[in-house]
């Protein structure tokens, strides 16, 4: 059994801190818990009452002679040690601890949780919390509100769980407003034991659930949220409302991918990369829920809209399109049939406008564009401008038989969506805004695009290779020497350009081959060369050698430097400047980036990350989402380059960063492509740690 099935299929549960005091926590979680219906036997504890809302109150939790499935703690901090002690006397396997004044109060609050935690592991239990609000299971054979939320939820067959316990208190407040249904609740709180991943896990294999919605303020283990994506354990729809997206992002890396590659960037880029949808916000969030839990996949991302207003086209239209779907263009059957039914009252082009003085025709018209193959999903926006109209239409339309999502939008007043929720017989969700149905038809279409190419590409990810090949922990601390640079390039095949370190150019003959060459001043404390202007190009012979090297040497005289070596190269005649880069994120693990190099990378930002994981439509991706991979390709007349080798270094790079378990950080900046389209790395910088 998995350990959170005791949490939402408890069949007893001991609350520890019920109190009798009106508005008190202890007292508005055991009427919810009383009020919702729960099925299971319920003992709360409280020394000083023998009876509270109609419960016999036990003094102490050792008093319960029958088994507990669930342990809720809600006495405050300094006693919440003792209470999980006594519950885990009981061998109570699953305990909520909803106290606060842990881990977010400070050292001491922290030290306090890690001893509970530490009690909790030894003894083979579980915790959620602490500082949480609860959890709740809405099916009937359990009906649990173990939360201090007086809203009544619906059932659904969504799981919602949440970091932030407002956020989930003012998902809880607004259920009538909102419309929104869940099968199961969990408010993880500090997350000090359960956390993100083990809900994940369990609701993954829950039947009673269908789709699975979070709220997460950080995750704990990035890496471990996406394997079971990558290794297609997940089969239900997942969506992510992460906030910080605008946070400054990671502290500062030394490498050009270290910059780029910012917290907020990774965590998008591979949730993506693996079909995990990410919502903006709690409307995105739970909208899109509805359309998975309501409404069939879209098979495509051909929309027809219906409706009675000009401008709720243009606006839903424009949506479509910046939402990446695009209006379908009816086959002439299903012209002439919108012909037939509409007249002169309404356009028979998509988007299909019908006037209210052609109202009673409007649900037929959906019927018909619905039919047509060339339509993958239809939107209807209903404004009601004949008064008690909405509620007809709504229901109508909600009636229509088909295999195609049919979302509808209804702008119409307080009354109407009063009516719609006590007596609509289809109970089919209904949206507000004009862009919402856009939106949800395409994260739904997103989901399912996902899911083939995942289960196309699943035998490339396996072995998984971090797992698969022997670590090779022979890197050194620190930037590596260029004899490691080169070492570790020959065992990936990356191409470095031929190059010689040398201390002085006066003391060291350089050979007739290397030139036209550049020269580069090398110091451990200089990562970015080009910054201390200590790179010349283009040097035909070895007087230019001799005076470049004395310019680049005055310069770090100037800095308070010394040049401890320089690096020759073959000079290349430059076509295209890349970048190949690598990071080790500390939640998701190894990334791998792409896009335009040189030295305004930072500037120009055209780069794409991923996770180290990578499948050949991945590396393709990377490619065509970039705007150099654009150029790369032929646009705008270019020769195309090697595509294919661009992929071998890329999936060479991704590969090194798996088997190199003290890799931190590399760039291949630039990664040049020469005027015959050869590939050369000529400043490649690798960190270990």
């Amino acid at each position: 059994m998995n350990a959170l099935h005791r949490f939402f299929y408890p069949e007893s549960i001991c609350l520890a801190g019920a109190i009798s005091k009106e508005n008190s926590i202890g007292r508005e979680m055991l009427k919810s818990i009383k009020n919702f219906g729960y099925t299971g036997k319920v003992f709360p504890v409280n020394p000083k009452i023998d009876n509270i809302l109609g419960y016999k109150c036990y003094h102490f939790i050792e008093e319960i002679d029958e088994p507990i499935d669930l342990g809720i703690v809600i006495v405050p901090k300094q006693f919440a040690e003792s209470a999980v002690d006594a519950l885990l006397s009981k061998e109570v396997k699953a305990i909520i601890l909803i106290s606060a004044g842990f881990e977010e109060i400070g050292k001491a609050g922290e030290e306090l949780q890690n001893k509970i935690v530490q009690k909790i592991i030894t003894r083979g239990a579980r915790l959620v919390g602490p500082n949480c609000m609860g959890i709740i299971n809405t099916l009937s054979e359990i009906k649990l509100n173990a939360t201090f939320v007086a809203e009544v939820p619906e059932t659904g067959s969504t799981g919602f769980m949440s970091q932030s316990g407002a956020i989930g208190a003012a998902v809880l407040n607004s259920l009538r407003e909102t419309g929104i249904k869940f099968a199961h609740f969990i408010s993880v709180g500090n997350k000090a034991d359960i956390y993100e991943n083990d809900v994940l896990k369990f609701w993954s294999t829950d039947p009673n659930i269908k789709t699975l919605t979070f709220y997460l303020e950080s995750f704990v283990d990035g890496k471990d949220f996406i394997e079971p994506f990558i290794t297609g354990e997940i089969k239900k729809p997942v969506i992510v409302l992460k906030s910080g997206r605008t946070a400054s992002g990671m502290k500062a890396a030394s490498s050009h991918t270290g910059a780029l590659s910012g917290k907020d960037t990774v965590t998008d880029s591979l949730l993506k990369q693996f079909g995990i949808i990410r919502a903006d916000n709690l409307n995105e969030l739970f909208n899109t829920a509805k359309g998975f839990e309501h409404f069939p996949l879209p098979k495509g991302n051909r929309i027809a809209i219906i409706t009675n207003t000009g401008i709720s086209a243009v606006l839903c239209a424009d949506r479509i399109e910046a939402e990446g779907l695009s209006l379908a263009d009816f086959s002439e059957d299903t012209k002439d049939k919108l012909q037939g039914a509409l007249g002169h009252e309404g356009s028979i082009e998509n988007p299909i406008v019908i006037p209210d003085s052609a109202v009673d025709k409007y649900t037929k018209a959906a019927g018909i564009i619905a039919g047509d193959d060339n339509v993958d999903a239809v939107i209807s926006i209903y404004a009601e401008l004949i008064p008690a109209t909405s509620y007809t239409i709504a229901e109508d339309i909600n009636s229509i038989t088909s295999e195609k999502p049919i979302l509808q939008i209804v702008m119409s007043s307080p009354e109407f969506w009063n009516k719609y929720r006590t007596e609509s017989r289809t109970k089919l969700p209904l949206f507000k805004k004009s862009g919402d149905a856009a939106e949800i038809l395409a994260n739904m279409l997103f989901y399912a695009e996902a899911q083939k190419r995942l289960n196309k590409n699943r035998a490339e990810y396996f072995p998984l290779p971090e797992t698969a090949a022997p670590a090779k922990n022979y890197l050194s601390k620190g930037f590596l020497p260029q004899s490691e640079i080169e070492r570790l390039s020959g065992d990936y095949d990356l191409p470095i350009i031929k190059s010689r370190l040398i201390q002085s150019v006066e003391k060291e003959e350089i050979e007739p081959g290397f030139y036209p060459a550049v020269i580069k001043g090398i110091n451990k404390n200089i990562i970015h060369k080009s910054e201390m202007n200590a790179v010349r190009l283009n040097i035909k012979n070895y007087t230019e050698l001799c005076a470049a090297s004395d310019e680049i040497k005055d310069g770090f005289d100037k800095a308070g430097l010394a040049v401890e070596e320089f690096l020759i190269q073959k000079f290349v005649d430059t076509k295209h400047e890349l970048i190949v880069g690598g990071f080790r994120d500390p939640s998701f693990g190894p990334v791998i980036m792409f896009g335009s190099g040189g030295k305004y990378v930072e500037v120009y930002g055209d780069i794409v990350i991923k996770s180290c994981f990578l499948s050949d439509d991945d590396i393709e991706d990377m490619i065509d989402s970039s705007k150099i991979g654009k150029v790369l390709r032929g646009f705008g007349g270019e020769e195309p380059c090697d595509i294919s080798r661009l992929k071998e270094i890329i999936k060479s790079c991704a590969r090194m960063m798996l088997e190199n378990k003290n890799l931190t950080e590399f760039d291949l900046n630039p990664l040049i492509v020469d005027k015959q389209d050869r590939f050369y790395a000529v400043d490649v910088r690798i960190k270990g740690f």
